[in-house]
Order: C-alpha cells, then sequence, then structure tokens
C-alpha cells in the first residue's frame, strides 16, 4: 500500500492538484491496489504483484483534461519568433523617447531585440523533435494572472502619475496649467512608458495562443 501510494504520488508530482485531479489520483491508486491484490490472489509475491500494478501505469498525463500533445520544439521556436517579434514593436514604439529623458527605454527596447534575435537563431538552428504533454489549462491561467497584474500595475501607475502632476491644482481648485507644448510632452511620456509594458501580457497571451497551434494527435507520436 506504502509502495502504490509513493508511486502514484510521484505520477502527481508536477500536477496541480485540483479537486478533480485530485478525485483521479484516488481512482488511480484504488486501480492499482486492487490489481495488486488480485495478482496476490493469483499466488504471485507481494514484490511481484506491486511492480506488475506499477507497470500498468507509467504516466497520467493524458488522462487529465487539459493537457495536450505538444510538438515542444515547435512550440518554443514560434514562442522565440513571437518574443522577438514583440521585442522589435517595443522598440519601434519607444523611438520617440530617443528625445527625451527616457531614451533609456528605447535602448533597452534595441537590447532586448538583439538578445531575443540571438536566442531566436540559435533556437532555430537545433534540429529536435520533442513531443510532450503540456497544460493549456495552466497556459491560460498565466495569461490570465499577467494581464489582472500589468492591469494594476497600470492603474497605480496612472494614477499616482496624475496625482502628482495634477493633484495640487485639483486639490486647490486651479485649473489646470500647461505651459506650452514642451510640457505637455513631458506629461504625455509619463503616460505613455507605462502604456508601453503592455507588450509583455500581449507575449504571454501569445503563448497560449501557440501553444494550441503546436497540437500533436496521438497517432503522430
Amino acid at each position: 500500500m506504502i509502495d502504490l501510494q509513493k508511486y502514484v504520488d510521484g505520477l502527481f508530482r508536477h500536477q496541480r492538484l485540483t479537486p478533480e485531479v485530485q478525485d483521479l489520483k484516488e481512482e488511480i491508486l484504488s486501480n492499482m491496489i486492487a490489481k495488486r491484490d488480485d495478482l496476490l490472489a493469483q499466488g504471485l509475491s507481494a514484490e511481484n504483484a506491486t511492480e506488475k500494478a506499477k507497470e500498468s501505469l507509467s504516466a497520467i498525463d493524458y488522462l487529465i483534461d487539459g493537457n495536450q500533445l505538444t510538438d515542444v520544439s515547435k512550440y518554443h521556436l514560434e514562442c522565440m519568433q513571437t518574443l522577438l517579434l514583440n521585442c522589435i514593436v517595443f522598440w519601434i514604439f519607444s523611438l520617440p523617447l530617443l528625445f527625451t529623458h527616457y531614451a533609456l527605454f528605447s535602448y533597452t527596447g534595441l537590447a532586448l531585440v538583439i538578445i531575443s534575435g540571438c536566442a531566436y537563431i540559435l533556437r532555430k538552428d537545433k534540429k529536435e523533435n520533442t513531443v510532450a504533454f503540456l497544460s493549456i489549462t495552466a497556459s491560460k491561467r498565466r495569461s490570465k494572472i499577467a494581464w489582472g497584474i500589468w492591469g494594476m500595475f497600470f492603474l497605480v501607475i496612472v494614477g499616482t502619475m496624475a496625482a502628482l502632476t495634477f493633484g495640487s491644482d485639483i486639490w486647490f481648485g486651479r485649473p489646470l496649467n500647461i505651459d506650452g507644448p514642451c510640457q505637455m510632452a513631458n506629461i504625455a511620456v509619463r503616460f505613455y512608458l507605462p502604456l508601453l509594458t503592455i507588450i509583455i501580457p500581449i507575449t504571454i497571451s501569445n503563448f497560449s495562443k501557440i501553444l494550441l497551434k503546436s497540437r500533436r494527435e496521438y497517432e503522430d507520436e
């Protein structure tokens, strides 16, 4: 019993134990115990019966809803390509910052393009054909978390910027005073910077879409 419990725990060690997965785990353990008892009744030793019961199930990934047989090599390559393209988009939209005090963001964008480009080239040259089960559910959950964190970050930063920029005028009931286009540009840049970070949740969401496109059928395994 203890050996089978440890074996089943090992099968599920990388799985998120939702109520459904916990029920599946208990069902598998129950079936293995029943199989071992049947083998014992047929005259096998306890050790052999336990090993035979373990051999009846060597993996559980395909039994869990939300898991997908995936061409991992294709998935990783397309993720790297998407990351490169999104870094290029970030860099292009950061180019106007070269004419402000925030030029470092544009240089950072260029550095990200170079790094992700090199990583993509290295990945593209690798000749691999790896297939594995990946969790669509976990991928979608990461996407939702990324959008949630970014949304809170954006609201906090924009709210803070607005308070620092216009707070005193609003508090004392004074009209908003913007001295010319230069000050207007400086104010606009403060709100533009946090908006650029939207590329992060967009990229993570793209990874989820790529995962769905990288599905492999069981007969192709």
